[in-house]
């Protein structure tokens, strides 16, 4: 929870969240488990390496795990707040579910639905009704029982089977991802907000492995390559295009201005502030 951005973040059990945003957040993550989605209010920028969409009140939409997916939550035009739902549908939930029912699975996956990092999923009362239910509980602080939320989370994966009957192929998929190309990975993604654990992760290594592997490419640790390729990406927007120290810190990664400037001083030798003037007008 973070009032003095505008942010309150409500998580139950971490597996169901209630997002509030007052005014622009650019917000930047992987998506580790299957998540639901559901826009009360405000509006959303959905950013994937296959499209961009844009969501607006009443919208829901399924995201699947281990995904990099980039998010822009927004007031309205009118000036409502953003308020999103988010349900994860955990690997081990999921596995127990497919257990306990008959859950027919199709044979043959359908390649536009295996192959999108996520999708829209139309406008159905049983899909409004279940986050309606959900909301109550956050506006009266008061959360359901580890019972009555497994019981929403099995109604979640049976309204999207209904929905969407070849996403069982998805839901039900337990295999881990294959090991990709480390450097790719990392030359795409080195502004996102992830510890080198997660980035291990996404990777389909071990700690231990990416580590060595991280070193036999790049020749360094990754802490000091992610903070070395953010300070050129963000030298480069300065002297380029003269953007302002302001502006670029949190495209590159940073977290706060303070951290950026001291890291970019220590690696040039002079503060970002002299970069930006030497931009050609």
């Amino acid at each position: 929870m973070d009032a003095k951005s505008g942010i309150v973040v409500y998580d139950y059990m971490d597996t169901f969240y209630c997002c509030m945003v007052e005014k622009d957040k650019w917000c930047e993550e992987m998506v580790t488990e299957h998540m639901l989605v559901y826009l009360c209010s405000g509006e959303m920028e959905l950013i994937s390496p296959e499209k961009r969409y844009h969501l607006k009140k009443g919208d829901a939409f399924f995201i699947k795990r281990n995904h990099l997916l980039r998010k822009i939550k927004q007031p309205s035009k009118n000036g409502e707040p953003f308020k999103g739902l988010f349900l994860q549908l955990k690997m081990p939930f999921l596995k127990k579910m497919l257990s306990e029912h008959q859950i027919i699975i199709p044979l043959v996956s359908n390649p536009g639905v295996s192959k999108a990092t996520y999708m829209m999923l139309e406008k159905h009362p049983f899909l409004k009704g279940l986050f309606v239910s959900l909301e109550q509980y956050f506006d009266a602080q008061q959360y359901p029982s580890k019972e009555l939320m497994e019981a929403k989370l099995k109604e979640a994966v049976f309204t999207l089977l209904q929905l969407k009957p070849d996403l069982g192929s998805v839901l039900f998929d337990f295999a881990e991802p294959w090991k990709i190309d480390l450097a790719d990975f990392m030359n795409k993604n080195y502004k996102c907000d992830l510890s080198v654990e997660e980035f291990a992760h996404y990777t389909g290594r071990s700690l231990s492995s990416f580590k060595k592997d991280f070193s036999r490419i790049f020749n360094t640790t990754p802490g000091r390559w992610i903070v070395r390729k953010r300070l050129e990406e963000a030298k480069f927007l300065m002297d380029k295009y003269g953007e302002k120290p302001a502006d670029v810190y949190l495209k590159v990664g940073f977290k706060n201005l303070s951290h950026f400037s001291t890291a970019f001083k220590k690696e040039f030798g002079f503060p970002p502030s002299v970069a930006m003037g030497s931009a050609v007008v």
